[in-house]
């Protein structure tokens, strides 16, 4: 995709799809979450927000983001000195975007978030 077409606003469809032992991917699930989950933004000069603030979570996405082929790569990460985080979080991969959705893997997961208007 053209990194411009990641700037803006997404909404969480709570969508979800699992990798199977195999590599092939399992069915569309739904989150079941009694939190909302955020809607994030990708800024024009490389910021990654969450409901508006900046986006650094441990074990997750950082303050800012660099978008190269299907990667965005996540950096000024939160520093949690008692959790373990596993990198994959800090990696989006094979990102698409068909229409207003978008669809990206991390972490053996697939999500989907769909561009506010």
């Amino acid at each position: 995709i053209d990194p411009t077409e990641i700037v803006g606003k997404w909404a969480p469809t709570y969508m979800f799809q699992r990798k199977n032992p195999d590599g092939s991917w399992g069915a569309w699930g739904t989150i079941n979450t009694l939190i909302a989950l955020p809607v994030v933004e990708f800024t024009s000069d490389g910021r990654f927000l969450s409901d508006g603030k900046p986006g650094a979570n441990c074990c997750y996405e950082g303050n800012k983001y660099n978008y190269s082929g299907s990667k965005l790569v996540f950096t000024e990460l939160l520093n949690c000195p008692n959790v373990d985080c596993n990198p994959c979080g800090f990696i989006w991969n094979d990102i698409k975007i068909t229409g207003d959705t978008l669809v990206y893997e991390a972490c053996y997961v697939r999500g989907k978030l769909v561009k506010m208007k």
